[in-house]
């Protein structure tokens, strides 16, 4: 029997419970137990029920256990959980989480420390959720030069894009929607502000090229200034607006960035659709592999947690550190592109976009809209600096 210590016990711990109390004898599943679990209250009604001498509100009931063989991390918490992942690492326990902003920011030293303490430290969950996708890159980074990873990594962003598209709802109206139904939190700024997709970007990045790419390396814009009137204007261009994460290596470097992006309808990513991820990645000789799935959920995600525990059981993947020690200029500085640009109260700021201009698409009292000729987005950003009610979309080749 291998147990488990699940640190949080939310939607994806429940699931994670839900699952094992369910499981069947004939898979892997039969010889996994969760011994302990760590709540901030002992005394919550939850919709999966666990035996309660199985909670605990001390964190090192589960860390000084020798029998737990196994740290399942999924309480949202950066601090504590980065705390308490250092310390399970260093006394040779085997980590999975779900945390992507704990990967995010503490990716390389955490992982190093699991090479160093011979264990295993997975986090299939933290990028789009039920997705295979973290353990199929390792492996094809063992193969391929990665050149281009690409994808929709946020479902509450791209619910609210799909809204917004097809019934030609406001921003806020489409964000009221997701949060009515689970899809958005109260505070939904990490999300629809692009710091969610940020984060796994980075985790995507910087294993696929090998070398460190950092949360400030990645130029980061998301949804929260569209409005119907954008979505609207670039409909009519037969164009749909995804928020997109997407790195590309270029001569010895690297450009990473987060941004609303249009795409001709009827494309690949126009496809992905309510809460759906899809992540894309581009090896020499892999060719484009796309990969699509729910992006989160309590299911989807506890099953992405449960493949990784049970490679820790079954000792399915490498121990070795996966992170590349290349060092890739960041080259943001030259992302070029053509974009839509809208300004609201346009006749508040003087803006000479004249250099620029391919077409003017609208204009009245309150709205100015353009297209660029392909131009520098750093120069874009210049031009704009100050300005604050815009939409800036770039838009695909």
């Amino acid at each position: 029997m291998v147990n488990i210590g699940l640190l949080g016990f939310g939607t994806v711990g429940q699931g994670l419970a839900h699952i094992l109390n369910n499981k069947s004898e004939a898979t892997p599943l039969k010889d996994i137990n969760i011994k302990k679990i760590l709540v901030r209250n002992l005394e919550k009604e939850r919709k999966v029920k666990v035996s309660k001498d199985k909670l605990t509100l001390n964190p090192q009931e589960i860390m000084e256990d020798k029998e737990i063989d196994i740290i399942v991390e999924v309480t949202g918490d950066v601090d504590l959980s980065y705390r308490l992942v250092k310390e399970a690492l260093n006394n040779k326990k085997h980590v999975v989480t779900a945390n992507k902003a704990l990967v995010s920011k503490h990716f390389e030293e955490l992982s190093l420390l699991a090479e160093e303490n011979d264990v295993y430290f997975l986090y299939e969950a933290s990028v789009a959720g039920g997705i295979p996708i973290l353990k199929p890159l390792k492996d094809q980074i063992r193969v391929n030069n990665i050149s281009r990873l690409r994808g929709i990594l946020n479902g509450t962003c791209n619910y609210i894009l799909t809204k917004m598209t097809d019934e030609g709802l406001d921003y806020g109206q489409a964000l009221r929607e997701a949060q009515g139904l689970g899809y958005a939190e109260a505070d939904p700024s990490s999300d629809v502000k692009g710091l969610d997709t940020l984060r796994k970007l980075r985790i995507l990045s910087t294993l696929a090229f090998g070398s460190a790419i950092r949360e400030e390396d990645i130029i980061c814009h998301g949804i929260d200034k569209l409005l119907a009137l954008d979505i609207k204007l670039l409909k009519e261009r037969e164009m749909v607006i995804k928020l997109i994460g997407e790195a590309v290596e270029v001569d010895g470097g690297y450009q990473a960035i987060v941004q609303p992006k249009a795409f001709k309808d009827g494309s690949y990513f126009t496809m992905i659709r309510e809460a759906y991820n899809t992540v894309s990645i581009e090896g020499d000789f892999s060719g484009v592999l796309n990969f699509y799935g729910p992006g989160a959920g309590m299911y989807p995600t506890a099953n992405a947690v449960l493949t990784d525990i049970i490679d820790c059981v079954m000792n399915i993947q490498d121990k070795k550190n996966p992170l590349g020690n290349r060092k890739l200029k960041n080259k943001n500085e030259d992302i070029r592109g053509k974009y839509y640009i809208r300004i609201s109260n346009w006749k508040d700021y003087e803006v000479d976009l004249g250099g620029v201009i391919e077409k003017k698409v609208f204009e009245d009292d309150k709205d100015f809209a353009i297209i660029t000729k392909e131009v520098r987005l750093s120069d874009i950003l210049n031009i704009l600096e100050g300005v604050e009610n815009l939409a800036l979309v770039n838009l695909e080749d």
